[in-house]
């Protein structure tokens, strides 16, 4: 920049040499005026090159906290050794931001066996599971979801290629554009339903509501239910009232909800203490007993570094062990 600035001005130095007078005057004024356009860009160049380097320092700086509060969220769930999870431990919960020197910083800790576990649609052999596919009906119902949505999740999971009713096997997927295979085994992620015949963004990630869906109000999007992380089990002290109402169709909104009041003033450290709620009968409680737990092993872990505006997030699912905790999902944002 400073190179062309100076031979710009010896070539109207040297003309101005040749043309005295009023014309000189005139080839002041340009010159003054180009390289007034010259400084202008030169500087706004500047600024924009400042801005960016300030913002990726702002990034560096906020993903370090986003980092230092994944290690915090690792240290509080290695600290919680009592014999069950749920309300009273430190993680429980929604946990304010946390402001630190010039930035702000929040974590959040979820249990994954407050979800419905999708991979166990199918068996150990590969085959449907009657019963899981019963309580994932249960919250489609609620979610206003179409049932043909499980017929593609236990196809993409069966070890056979004849569809079941509803779903989709090879054949479909291969004359897609692009085309992709069925893996016929249980899922990885809970993502990749998205791949499943039918299942498209608005029905994973968007509540009742913004699908205007007319169903009980505050039920979340079908993401924020499932889950492929964990042995099945649900958790009796984390999982919201639509999830408590997949464990059997006897289970009302109301029954759950008295669940939800009583583990709030006194945490389930044992299944057998869900008979302590009063409209928990005998009966229901030896149906479900086998599919729920009062404590997890597995935890998905989302930090956020706020700085000037920028956001950087981590995001894990971890699993709790006697040694320390193995990492099986780790992501950051771009």
């Amino acid at each position: 920049m400073k190179k062309k600035t100076v031979r710009f001005v010896r070539r109207f130095s040297s003309f101005l040499k040749m043309r005295p007078g009023g014309f000189a005057l005139l080839s002041v004024l340009m010159i003054v005026s180009a390289l007034s356009v010259l400084v202008m860009t030169h500087t706004r160049e500047s600024l924009i090159n400042l801005r960016m380097m300030r913002n990726f320092s702002d990034a560096k700086r906020a993903h370090y906290w986003a980092y230092g509060a994944y290690n915090l969220a690792i240290s509080i769930l290695q600290k919680d050794n009592n014999n069950y999870d749920g309300p009273g431990d430190i993680w429980y919960g929604e946990l304010p931001p946390i402001p630190v020197e010039n930035a702000v910083v929040s974590i959040s800790i979820k249990d994954e066996k407050s979800r419905f576990n999708i991979s166990y649609l199918v068996n150990q052999f590969g085959i449907e599971d009657k019963r899981r596919r019963a309580m994932l009906t249960r919250i489609f119902d609620q979610l206003g979801l179409d049932e043909d949505l499980i017929s593609g999740m236990v196809d993409w999971q069966d070890k056979d290629e004849i569809p079941v009713s509803g779903g989709a096997e090879s054949s479909y997927y291969m004359s897609l554009l692009p085309p992709y295979q069925v893996p016929n085994e249980r899922f990885k992620s809970p993502g990749e339903v998205l791949l499943v015949k039918g299942m498209g963004r608005k029905e994973y990630f968007l509540p009742p509501s913004a699908r205007e869906v007319h169903t009980e109000e505050g039920f979340s999007a079908l993401r924020d239910c499932i889950t492929v992380y964990g042995d099945g089990r649900i958790n009796i002290n984390t999982a919201p009232i639509i999830v408590l109402m997949c464990l059997s169709e006897d289970m009302s909104k109301s029954i759950a909800e008295d669940i939800v009041s009583y583990r709030e003033e006194n945490a389930f450290k044992s299944i057998e203490e869900l008979k302590n709620v009063e409209s928990v009968t005998d009966v229901l409680y030896d149906e479900i007993k086998d599919l729920i737990t009062v404590k997890s092993n597995v935890f998905r872990v989302t930090c956020t570094g706020i700085i000037n505006g920028i956001t950087e997030t981590i995001e894990a699912v971890l699993f709790r062990q006697s040694r320390g905790v193995r990492v099986v999902y780790f992501a950051r944002s771009a």
